[in-house]
């Protein structure tokens, strides 16, 4: 999430109003889209973009009434480029907009998913219409209802979008560290001081987050700097909070990072 919402911060405002000119989709990653080519590009040329906005970890471009909704996952970046400057052989597709610049979707691991919706029709997205509330904004106590009714470990109740939207693998692992909780942790160990610790820390790391990325004075839209954070992807290195060599696990090519020492 605080990626994507940095994203629409910066990039809603220079695309909004802007005709697509042109549609171009790489006959290698055209895979990635959940839409033909044809449609696509019949959908969004010649018509402005009305505007960029965020729910969960899909970032979507309303134009003509339709939405274009791009799912990045793991590996996937917006890039907002010069049209002359050089396309990366990553890219999955661009959009050619009036006055010479490009959007592009890039994706190294090939994993993302791109999609066209009609007005109204969200809900085809996959995942759509299981979004729970975005987790920034849930309150306490909706927080406090909503996590009663998942029971596994607390590293994938906070990555079920269906609890709260915009949770992450790496985001996750940070949330954990702030509350002082292992990943691996029963949800059914929390007592209410304990839920009420864990949707603080949500909160408070999600949003610094989104400060942390906002300040980086080389920021650029399809480039990832991560090194605010203090947990994740640092296995080895000392933990900031009590010094603690920090433990890694991988399982089906994702890395849980924590902290023995002071995550209990």
């Amino acid at each position: 999430m605080p990626e994507l919402e940095v994203l629409r911060e910066r990039l809603g405002p220079l695309l909004s109003g802007r005709e697509v000119a042109a549609v171009e989709v790489s006959p290698r990653h055209g895979f990635m889209l959940r839409v033909t080519p044809d449609d696509l590009t019949g959908a969004l040329t010649g018509r402005p973009i009305d505007g960029m906005w965020r729910r969960g970890k899909f970032l979507v471009l309303d134009s003509g009434g339709n939405h274009l909704v791009i799912n990045p996952m793991l590996g996937g970046r917006l890039q907002y480029a010069p049209a002359g400057e050089r396309v990366a052989a990553a890219t999955v597709f661009r959009l050619q907009l009036e006055g010479g610049d490009d959007l592009r979707f890039l994706d190294t691991v090939r994993m993302g998913r791109v999609y066209l919706a009609a007005a109204g029709g969200l809900d085809s997205v996959p995942g759509w219409s299981e979004l729970g509330p975005e987790a920034v904004d849930i309150s306490a106590a909706d927080f406090a209802t909503r996590i009663r009714r998942h029971r596994g470990e607390l590293k994938s109740v906070l990555r079920n979008q269906s609890f709260v939207a915009g949770i992450g693998n790496a985001y996750s692992d940070e949330i954990l560290h702030d509350a002082g909780m292992l990943p691996l942790r029963k949800r059914t160990t929390l007592d209410a001081a304990g839920v009420e610790t864990l949707q603080a820390s949500t909160r408070s790391v999600l949003t610094g987050a989104v400060a942390a990325i906002a300040a980086q004075p080389g920021w650029v839209a399809h480039k990832q700097d991560r090194s605010f954070m203090r947990v994740h992807g640092r296995g080895g290195e000392a933990c900031p909070r009590c010094g603690h060599r920090i433990s890694e696990l991988t399982a089906q090519q994702r890395v849980t990072s924590f902290c023995r020492g002071c995550q209990t």
